[in-house]
């Protein structure tokens, strides 16, 4: 009982990291993210006074370096151009704040399972996208649920405007954004842990958790089929690949035959929901817009990809703005949603290059903490600049969260 009200407040605290959500009795300005942040400061003191020595490695202190000098751009793009949009200028806090935040979930991991690995970190990343699926269901099919919520945290009448399934300060595409990197995560875990792939259990909980996150989370924002194709085309990849000589091994039969029967399992459950529950198919119609316009009329699009490609790709009209940019973020001044354009618009070609290289140094950078990490890397940075291409937003809790939990290399 006690080891199940443990896991159960981590996960609460993961969900409050990964989800940062605001309190209806606390001030707006305040969020989870920022308590767990305050929080982490506490925690890295006392580990400074305990062990006498600061733990920050060198990629944590580089990516700091690179926030800042993003942040510096931001500023001199601003002040430029005469305007006070400090959206970027300040992403130095926005990079402190993740990190103090990982640091206080690892802290917290770390006094529950003693060592914080990757599977473990994985585990209840999994499992908070899983229970974030459950609750938006509930939120939208029991009011009681719904007011109970909404009575606690913020977002959920904005969120209701426009009749979008939401969970607990997970919604819209920030929420696809997180889905998909807990979906390559989970993707990592079954492709390259042996473990995980030697032990049926744990390949089922990961395979369970990998197609639940992909059909609900898909019907909370369709940004997640992002990640559960490219973590899908990993599986896959690592299921196919032979050993020498041509066999299969013990472990990628396992892995083949529970992966195939839970896929045959979802299918079939999904179709006799979908024809049983009118709301059921409203929300699968949703998340999989794109496949029922294909197969209904031949072309693969939906009603946010269309507005995206018609309306929403603005450029900057003269030189000067290309390459320092206007100093005014896009999604403000010309309703464009689309990270490059509001990247381009706001700091330039030259901010735009700053943050991408930011990115990129970051997940290549795990691949020395992380045994056979380098392909997750590539996807991490492939899911970067795919979502980019629809919404502006970062990925950079995950790597907060890795640069803070314990390698598995030796010379980390």
């Amino acid at each position: 009982m006690r080891r199940i009200v443990s896991v159960t407040l981590l996960t609460i605290l993961v969900s409050f990291f990964i989800f940062p959500v605001g309190f209806t009795f606390l001030p707006d300005s305040l969020n989870s993210k920022m308590i767990l942040a305050g929080t982490g400061i506490l925690f890295f003191i006392y580990d400074l006074l305990k062990d006498r020595t600061v733990r920050l490695s060198h990629t944590t202190l580089i990516s700091g370096f690179i926030a800042i000098v993003f942040s510096a751009w931001c500023l001199f793009s601003t002040t430029a151009n005469g305007t006070t949009d400090n959206t970027y200028v300040t992403y130095w806090r926005s990079f402190a704040t993740w990190m103090l935040g990982a640091y206080a979930v690892y802290f917290l991991l770390r006094q529950h399972s003693g060592k914080v690995d990757l599977c473990t970190l994985t585990r209840f990343m999994a499992i908070v996208c899983v229970c974030q699926c459950v609750i938006a269901l509930l939120i939208d099919n029991i009011s009681g649920v719904k007011r109970f919520v909404d009575s606690i945290f913020v977002g959920g009448e904005y969120f209701s405007r426009y009749l979008r399934l939401y969970g607990i300060g997970c919604a819209l595409d920030p929420a696809g954004c997180r889905f998909s990197v807990v979906q390559v995560m989970i993707a990592h875990q079954i492709a390259t842990n042996k473990d995980v792939r030697n032990s049926t259990k744990s390949l089922l909980q990961f395979l369970l958790a990998f197609i639940t996150i992909t059909v609900i989370g898909s019907m909370i924002s369709r940004t997640t089929m992002v990640g559960s194709a490219l973590g899908l085309g990993f599986i896959v990849i690592s299921v196919f690949r032979l050993r020498k000589g041509g066999f299969i091994s013990k472990d990628q039969f396992r892995l083949f035959l529970v992966f195939f029967l839970l896929i045959i399992t979802a299918i079939t459950v999904t179709v006799g929901v979908y024809r049983a529950s009118s709301v059921f198919r409203s929300y699968l119609r949703f998340g999989f817009e794109g496949f029922f316009t294909w197969a209904e009329t031949g072309e693969f699009h939906t009603g946010s990809t269309d507005t995206l490609m018609q309306l929403m790709w603005i450029w900057p009209n003269d030189p000067r703005t290309w390459i320092i940019g206007s100093g005014r973020i896009g999604v403000f001044e010309w309703g464009t949603d689309i990270g490059y354009c509001n990247f381009v618009l706001y700091c330039g070609l030259i901010g735009l290059v700053i943050y991408s290289g930011y990115f990129i140094y970051n997940h290549l950078s795990l691949n020395g903490k992380y045994q056979n990490f380098f392909i997750t890397s590539l996807l991490l940075i492939a899911l970067t600049f795919i979502i980019w291409a629809k919404v502006t937003t970062d990925i950079f809790f995950i790597d907060a969260l890795l640069f803070c939990i314990d390698g598995d290399k030796r010379n980390e």
